[in-house]
């Protein structure tokens, strides 16, 4: 059986994207104990963010994208449309 570069044939493999079991037990565990953190008033996050502002907008920044798959399609293209305002008194 011949297979395609970069493919294993395994037609029931992990989807691409998809996180392995350890990742998403370690992500879980981390969410809850975060959520936990929240509810104690000497550990949590809002506290700690207006304490150290540029260290918690660092963090921020990591969790924006980077890049975004983006699509779109052309259908009809129309002249825009101009509203001429009466000047305002």
């Amino acid at each position: 059986m011949a297979f395609i570069k970069g493919q294993s044939g395994n037609l029931k493999g992990k989807p691409k994207g998809a996180l392995n079991k350890n990742t998403k037990t370690v992500k879980e565990m981390f969410n809850t104990v975060f959520s936990d953190l929240q509810n104690d008033s000497k550990a949590n996050l809002l506290q700690w963010a207006k304490e150290n502002p540029s260290d918690f907008y660092r963090l921020c920044s990591k969790l924006i994208p980077t890049s975004v798959d983006l699509s779109a399609e052309i259908r009809e293209i129309q002249p825009p449309t101009i509203n001429i305002l009466p000047p305002s008194q």
